[in-house]
């Protein structure tokens, strides 16, 4: 979803959050969608209010009533706001493509200028003129099918709009000396039904959208077999944490050892529930905030978030502990243990950015393969001198090997 679709409430709207709130279940990203909606098409709204500015004109110069003269200054007052706040958020978001504007402003101006409609709606018909009449009949209809096309990703607060346009428009139809329109108030139930249903039908073609692209999204970046983040996941969720110096995290590139002796021994088959048994296992050893991605094959990826790398360290042992100290029952009577081998680096000792993260990763699992495999490696950056021979003019490993005691079960 592109940034400038996006919406979100802020303080002052959160009391009339049940007003926002769409009419079945919908992922954040999809409401933050439908609140963006709301800031949709700024230009409609202001060729609306220009349109509202004429007919007030018009009914100054034919009565000279000096309350047409202040319904066009408020008239005027809003849509120079709502100009302002409009280029206001264009430039937010040029500045910052991340933002996701609030909506506050957009939704007052909404509700006031819907009242001012409605206000002068009611002046005009409780008049005697039949030419202002009919000019505020044909407003106030004009201004329904922009209503509902611009809020219909909120039914309640669109519907809300249209009752502030419309009942002071019937009420001053009843206050005029016209007995005759008197019948506006019958066919207002039906005029509105029909306009509920406009934004009902809307509403739910735009749920089953977000919906249908939902599931393709989950699709596209998740592992059909095991579940998880796939390599087009891993990468997208990778790429929405902004570099931080002050951010902890770590990235684990897990090999299974032994995995190609299941298939060749088992089965493909076999080989298919054994990689979902280990993503199941990798699953109950990960917090809510850490991400687990298969690569491809038997590589998984583990990307921990505001964590320390002693913390990491004792993960790293609890996950090969849990992959390779437990068989696996694959049916047919088979049962099989695999290893694994665990490369790790973290942020922002061992690399700034997530690409050098994968990378060092990568470079510590190769190691630890090299190493004899059921163990766990973290990338060092640094040389340790004092481990070298002082007359060998060599430097140490940039690898520190964890002291899990885990060894590959073949």
């Amino acid at each position: 979803m592109d940034t400038a679709t996006r919406g979100k409430l802020g303080n002052g709207a959160t009391s009339f959050r049940w007003l926002f709130e769409p009419a079945g279940e919908v992922s954040d990203a999809g409401r933050s969608f439908l609140l963006g909606q709301l800031l949709s098409a700024p230009a409609a709204a202001i060729m609306g209010s220009l349109c509202a500015i004429v007919i007030v004109t018009v009914a100054l110069l034919r009565s000279g009533h000096p309350v047409y003269a202040i319904l066009l200054g408020l008239e005027c007052t809003l849509i120079v706001w709502r100009f302002a706040d409009w280029k206001r958020r264009e430039a937010n978001l040029r500045a910052d493509a991340t933002l996701v504007p609030t909506i506050d402003t957009s939704v007052l101006l909404s509700v006031l200028w819907c009242t001012l409609q409605g206000i002068s709606a009611f002046v005009i018909m409780s008049d005697d003129d039949p030419v202002m009449r009919v000019l505020s009949a044909t407003l106030v209809m004009a201004l329904i099918g922009p209503i509902c096309a611009r809020n219909y990703a909120a039914p309640r607060f669109a519907f809300l709009l249209i009752l502030l346009c419309d009942l002071p428009f019937v009420a001053g139809a009843l206050a005029s000396r016209e007995p005759w329109l008197a019948i506006i108030v019958l066919i207002t139930p039906p005029f509105l039904l029909g306009a509920m249903q406009i934004i009902t039908t809307f509403h739910r073609a735009m749920l089953r959208s977000l919906a249908a692209e939902a599931r393709n999204l989950r699709l596209a970046q998740h592992d059909s077999l095991t579940g998880v983040l796939n390599r087009q996941g891993m990468d997208a969720a990778l790429s929405e944490i902004a570099p931080d110096n002050a951010r902890t995290m770590a990235l684990l590139a897990i090999d299974l050892d032994g995995f190609k002796q299941v298939n060749d021994n088992h089965g493909h088959g076999a080989g298919d529930l054994l990689l979902i048994q280990v993503a199941r296992r990798i699953e109950a050893e990960l917090s809510g905030e850490h991400l687990l991605g298969r690569m491809g094959g038997d590589e998984f990826m583990v990307v921990m978030r505001n964590v320390a790398p002693a913390e990491v360290q004792e993960s790293v042992e609890s996950l090969i502990a849990a992959i390779s100290h437990r068989p696996y029952e694959l049916g047919s009577a088979a049962v099989v243990r695999v290893g694994v081998s665990i490369g790790f680096a973290c942020t922002p000792e061992d690399a700034a950015t997530t690409v050098d993260l994968r990378l060092r990763s990568d470079e510590a699992l190769y190691a630890a393969k090299g190493a004899g495999k059921g163990v766990g490696l973290r990338y060092r950056e640094h040389v340790d001198e004092a481990a070298a021979a002082p007359d060998a003019g060599q430097l140490s490993s940039k690898f520190a090997r964890l002291d899990s005691g885990t060894r590959y079960c073949g």
